[in-house]
């Protein structure tokens, strides 16, 4: 079946290790289902002028590295500092956490290594991003659907997520069986139900029911 992407989705892949929903969006797009998604989704993720979430993220990431090299070159314990991480929604905090557990080095050596892997979550992103690219096609729409905004907005507060199903709604008249993934619950997940009486979506399922090998973050 046919998938369309919410923007929770395509984050997930991108950011994989430092995003709590990675593991399954990495699932989700490593399968041999079509994938799509809509206009809404993808400025989202990437802006009208490249100034997306993507970015926010990658600059908050980038934040994180220098603060944690600074205090290494301070003279902290990288222990120390992933036990501050802990809990403080880090997008780094998965990374270092693993660093910690494997690095026998000395201090110094600690900082270019964290450059390193730096390097290669950067370079990891970019290639994911490429692969969003490559195998997501994203669709625009230009009809308002009113009757269908009408009935969802009496259940769905954000206007943004109504956008996104109406999105997934024009796609699923022209491709049949869609199924719309999200990792939101409380605005799409949780009306399920109500989103399959009056769209043309097949199925709605929650990212997070994607199977995940226990631990894996490979």
């Amino acid at each position: 079946m046919p998938y369309f992407l919410d923007s929770n989705v395509i984050i997930g892949y991108i950011f994989y290790n430092a995003d709590s929903l990675g593991k399954y969006a990495k699932v989700v797009m490593d399968c041999d289902e079509q994938k799509h998604s809509g206009q809404t989704v993808k400025n989202e993720c990437f802006g009208l002028h490249a100034n997306g979430r993507c970015l926010t993220v990658k600059r908050k990431i980038t934040g994180e590295f220098r603060k944690i090299i600074a205090a290494l070159m301070n003279g902290s314990m990288l222990n120390e500092i992933v036990n501050q991480m802990e809990g403080k929604n880090c997008k780094t905090y998965y990374i270092i956490k693993e660093l910690a557990e494997t690095y026998n080095g000395d201090p110094i050596s600690l900082v270019e290594v964290l450059r390193a892997s730096q390097r290669d979550f950067e370079g990891g992103c970019l290639a994911r991003q490429d692969t969003v690219d490559a195998i997501v096609t994203f669709h625009n729409r230009n009809l308002p659907y009113r009757e269908i905004y009408g009935i969802l907005e009496k259940s769905i507060n954000d206007m943004d997520d109504i956008e996104v199903i109406l999105d997934a709604h024009h796609i699923g008249l022209e491709i049949s069986n869609l199924v719309l993934i999200s990792g939101n619950y409380w605005d799409i997940t949780a009306f399920g139900s109500l989103i399959r009486r009056v769209t043309s979506i097949a199925e709605v399922k929650s990212l997070t029911s994607f199977a995940v090998v226990d631990g894996d973050r490979s």
